[in-house]
C-alpha cells in the first residue's frame, strides 16, 4: 500500500506501506524534484527507522537530459554509489 502526494500533476512524494498482521508500517518513502522542462530531476530516498521514529536518507539519484546521448543518472546516500545512461525514450516507462 502507499500514500502518493501529488503538486500540479506531478508526483512529490510517495509513502510505501507494508502490512503487517493489519497494521501498515511504514517502509520507504521517495521524494521528487523537477527540472524547468517538468522531468524528474532528482529522486530522494529514505528508510523509516523505527526506533528512532524517523526516515533515515537511504539514496539520492540525480537525473539530467541529454538529447544526444539520453539519460543519465548519478547515485548517492549509499556505499554502492552508481552511474547509468538510459535513452531518453525510457522517460516514460522509468516514471510512469
Amino acid at each position: 500500500m502507499y500514500d502518493t502526494k501529488e503538486e500540479n500533476g506531478k508526483v512529490i512524494s510517495k509513502v510505501i506501506f507494508l502490512n503487517d498482521n493489519g497494521l501498515l508500517n511504514k517502509e520507504v518513502k521517495y521524494e521528487f524534484s523537477y527540472n524547468e522542462n517538468g522531468k524528474v530531476s532528482e529522486k530522494k530516498a529514505y528508510r523509516w527507522n523505527k526506533s528512532k521514529d524517523e526516515w533515515v536518507p537511504y539514496y539520492l539519484t540525480t537525473y539530467s537530459y541529454d538529447a544526444e546521448t539520453g539519460e543519465k543518472k548519478k547515485k548517492s546516500f549509499s556505499l554502492n554509489v552508481q552511474n547509468m545512461v538510459a535513452p531518453a525514450t525510457s522517460y516514460n516507462d522509468i516514471f510512469s
